[in-house]
């Protein structure tokens, strides 16, 4: 069964007590209607004092009955019963027999402390709400933080496959320079050989005229070949470039990016540190 009422069970158990041990009196401690919902007085536990009921109500600010008004009336005792208030309303009353002008300034004061403790138990639930709240965000942040660290280790293994590939790009481009080489001394030589022959043909006179058209097309065969590689030089040569460039750009981003996991590594440690010293603040 939920508890009903403003004034916390236990702290109104405690305070009955201690009037009651300070006094010797019968201590209540009423809350909604009237209820009584502590008391030295096992059996009126749960049973509505009519006077805290008026006082709640607002019938009444508070009642005292002194000994020579308890004397003419049955089956009631002398005792002061007063309001506890809490956020300028009243929440509850406590009621202490015996003479009032000496238990009434008991229970104001007992009343100020219900008040201060009900409050100092806000204060601490408040905070308490406070601090779940914030190990709330910072788990969260601590997931988002973890889940950008592992697409950081995506994009620097990316970046290392990246530079992988642009390395092996410049090395095929280093062959095929070498392949170009060895292109390049077959027209060379392919040039001399149809320069000799020409030079035989003419000496062959009418008889070497068709080896002269051989030797004429090996040459225009080996000056068509050299003009083709003189182009794709130059072509290599920005190929080379700009796969230096991409690859440098890639080792660049590759340090970058480790850089920064390292850096949301600390975060995240931290950010854990810091979820472990507000759960042990729960």
């Amino acid at each position: 069964m939920s508890w009903e009422h403003e004034i916390p069970k236990d702290l109104a158990e405690r305070i009955v007590v201690l009037l009651h041990d300070i006094t010797g009196n019968n201590v209540n401690i009423m809350g909604n209607n009237g209820e009584i919902i502590a008391t030295n007085q096992l059996e009126r536990l749960g049973t509505i004092h009519e006077g805290a009921k008026k006082i709640m109500n607002g019938e009444a600010q508070s009642i005292a009955i002194t000994s020579e008004q308890a004397s003419r009336l049955q089956g009631v005792r002398p005792g002061f019963n007063g309001p506890i208030y809490h956020n300028n309303r009243v929440i509850g009353c406590i009621g202490i027999t015996g003479e009032p002008k000496d238990v009434q300034p008991l229970q104001k004061l007992a009343a100020v402390i219900v008040k201060d403790e009900i409050e100092k138990q806000k204060n601490y639930e408040r905070r308490e709400q406070s601090i779940r709240q914030l190990a709330t965000r910072v788990e969260e942040s601590t997931q988002s933080i973890q889940k950008i660290s592992q697409e950081s280790h995506k994009i620097v293994k990316q970046n290392k496959e990246l530079e992988k590939i642009a390395l092996d790009n410049e090395s095929h481009i280093m062959n095929i320079n070498k392949i170009l080489t060895l292109i390049q001394n077959v027209v060379d030589q392919t040039n001399l050989l149809g320069l000799n022959a020409a030079i035989e043909a003419a000496r062959a006179g009418a008889e070497g005229r068709g080896f002269s058209v051989v030797a004429q097309e090996i040459r225009k065969l080996s000056l068509h070949s050299g003009e083709s590689l003189e182009g794709i030089y130059p072509l290599l040569e920005t190929m080379k470039k700009s796969m230096a460039t991409i690859t440098e750009n890639v080792k660049n981003n590759a340090k970058t990016t480790q850089e920064q996991n390292e850096l949301l590594q600390e975060i995240k440690d931290g950010m854990i540190e810091i979820q472990n010293q507000v759960q042990a603040l729960l």
